[in-house]
Formats: C-alpha cells, sequence, structure tokens
C-alpha cells in the first residue's frame, strides 16, 4: 500500500488542475463561451486521442478484461438507476427536485474525473481498464437516462419522443471509432508513422491535466440552503453508498469473467465517482432543477477529493 505522502501527492495531482480551472473561472479569465469551446475540446479531440494512445498500447492482458469491465460498468449504471427511481419519491415531493436528484444519482463521473483518480492511483494499465469501462458509455447513458425520466413521468406528462439515434451517433461515434480502430491496430501489431505517432502521443498527453481542468471552470461552489439535504442524499448515495453496487457486480462479473485484481480495483474505484457533469445533457430534454443538479455536481466533485483516498486504502486491503 502506498504510504501517506504519496496519497497526498497524487491527490495535489489531481486537485490543481482543477483548482487551477476553478481559479481562472472566479477571476473571469475564461467566459461562458469560452468554457464551452474548452470541454468542447475535451470531448471532441482530448478524449479520442487519449483513448486511441492507451488502446494503441494497451498490452494483451489488459485486452482480455475489456468484456468483463465493460458489463461491469452496464451493470453498476443500471443498479445506480434503479436505486435513483426507488429513492427518488423520499427525498422530495417537488418532481423537478427529485428528477435532479435521480440524475445526480445515476451518473457518475467515471471518464473525466474517474480516468484521472485512476491513472494517478493505479497507473497506465489501470487507465485502459478505465478506458473500457467508459467504452459503452453514451449507449448506456442515453438509455438509462431516458427510461428514468420516461418512469418519473405522470399519464399526464409522457414527455416527448427523444432523438436517440442522433444524438448516440453524434456523441458516441468519434470515441467508439477511434477505440475500434486502435484495438485492432494493436491486435495486428500495427505501427503509426513517427511523425504521426508523436503527434497523437503529445495531444494524449495533455488529456487527463485537461479533463481535470475543464472540471474545474464548471464548479459552481454555490449550494442552495434549501436543497442542502437533497444534495447531500445524492452524494451521499454516490460516494459512500455507492461502494454497495461495486461489490455486488465485481463479485457478479467475476462468477462468468475472469476480472483480474487490478480490472477489480478500476470498478470499485468508479463505483464510488462523484456525480457526472455530463448529467446536465439531460437538462435539454427532462423537466428537473438545474440549481440542485448543478449543486450536486460541484459538491460531490470536491467530496471525492476526500473520499476517493479514503476508498483507495479500503480497496488496497480487499483486493
Amino acid at each position: 500500500m502506498s504510504s501517506s505522502p504519496g496519497i497526498l501527492s497524487i491527490q495535489l495531482a489531481i486537485l490543481l488542475p482543477i483548482a487551477l480551472g476553478y481559479v481562472l473561472r472566479h477571476l473571469r479569465v475564461f467566459d461562458e463561451t469560452e468554457v464551452g469551446g474548452l470541454r468542447k475540446f475535451v470531448m471532441k479531440v482530448g478524449i479520442p486521442f487519449m483513448v486511441f494512445n492507451n488502446l494503441l498500447r494497451a498490452d494483451v492482458q489488459s485486452l482480455t478484461q475489456a468484456a468483463p469491465i465493460i458489463v461491469s460498468f452496464a451493470l453498476i449504471t443500471v443498479l445506480f438507476t434503479v436505486a435513483a427511481h426507488f429513492t427518488a419519491p423520499l427525498v422530495s415531493v417537488d418532481p423537478r427536485q427529485r428528477a435532479a436528484y435521480s440524475y445526480s444519482v445515476f451518473a457518475g463521473n467515471y471518464a473525466f474525473l474517474g480516468w484521472g483518480v485512476i491513472a494517478s492511483f493505479y497507473g497506465e494499465q489501470a487507465l485502459t481498464r478505465a478506458v473500457f469501462f467508459t467504452m459503452f458509455f453514451w449507449p448506456v447513458f442515453l438509455l438509462t437516462g431516458f427510461w428514468l425520466d420516461h418512469h418519473a413521468r405522470t399519464n399526464l406528462d409522457p414527455g416527448g419522443r427523444r432523438p436517440f439515434l442522433p444524438l448516440l451517433i453524434r456523441n458516441a461515434g468519434v470515441p467508439l471509432s477511434a477505440s475500434a480502430a486502435a484495438i485492432l491496430l494493436n491486435v495486428l501489431g500495427g505501427r503509426l508513422p513517427v511523425v504521426l505517432d508523436d503527434f497523437v502521443r503529445s495531444v494524449a498527453a495533455i488529456g487527463v491535466p485537461l479533463i481535470l481542468f475543464s472540471i474545474g471552470l464548471s464548479l459552481r461552489v454555490k449550494l442552495p440552503r434549501a436543497k442542502v439535504r437533497i444534495v447531500v442524499l445524492a452524494s451521499a448515495a454516490r460516494l459512500i453508498l455507492g461502494f454497495v453496487p461495486g461489490l455486488l457486480v465485481v463479485a457478479a462479473v467475476r462468477v462468468l469473467f475472469l476480472l483480474d485484481p487490478l480490472s477489480q480495483k478500476v470498478v470499485l474505484m468508479q463505483a464510488v465517482m462523484p456525480t457526472a457533469t455530463m448529467a446536465t445533457f439531460f437538462m435539454e430534454y427532462v423537466p428537473l432543477d438545474g440549481e440542485l443538479l448543478s449543486a450536486a455536481i460541484t459538491f460531490s466533485t470536491i467530496a471525492s477529493l476526500f473520499t476517493c483516498p479514503f476508498w483507495y486504502w479500503v480497496i488496497q486491503s480487499l483486493v
């Protein structure tokens, strides 16, 4: 197990880019348009380059873990979605607040913060497994997210049709294509020309710091007092109670697949990630309390900087 100073150094490596992003946003160095542009660059360029570079160089042992980790992601998402659906009526009588709570619980920050935490704690081989964990994020994210909205509505408010396929292609097309191309080249032993390989490496190298920086730019440290209880409950469901679905999924997947110790650590750590900033995606399609959802994202993200080291020690003792 790593020493406390080692964990502190890792946490600082995660915290500093987030803190820098928050400070620069607070000082108005970046306006809303620029923040949106940077997030788009991260999503459309940074992440695909990171995915391609990592999977291209992944060892064979890592590739054998793809199927069990993908299944683990799907199961964890389903468990969180069902939990959000059944507990939402207990936290508020306001349907918009219930919806905000549900989306705070169901969507974990598996890619943006999850990749940074896992790469810092466990290294490059673990990052490969974290990439597998999020490989089919968009199909599962859209299916479960719209299911959650559909089953939360009454017959008097059924909602409209969702443009599922266009949304899937627009958001998942590039990352899935990059993943498929990298795995194919890796398996076939293909290599990129030196100049192109250096270019891919250089862009991918800034991926994790840029992701963490963009998280800092998105934080809004303003917690509405009347909604503190719901924010705390949603954050606790992800950061604390989330370890239970993680344990259940690891136990279930190990019955069907060979899930190696490093993959088990990745799945368990991903299960306690905070609310995803991508949860705000559904604000365009679902009537929910946007202020409450944003507060849950901010609070759970900040709190995760303290809970993640705790879970790291727990996971190290269990696996």
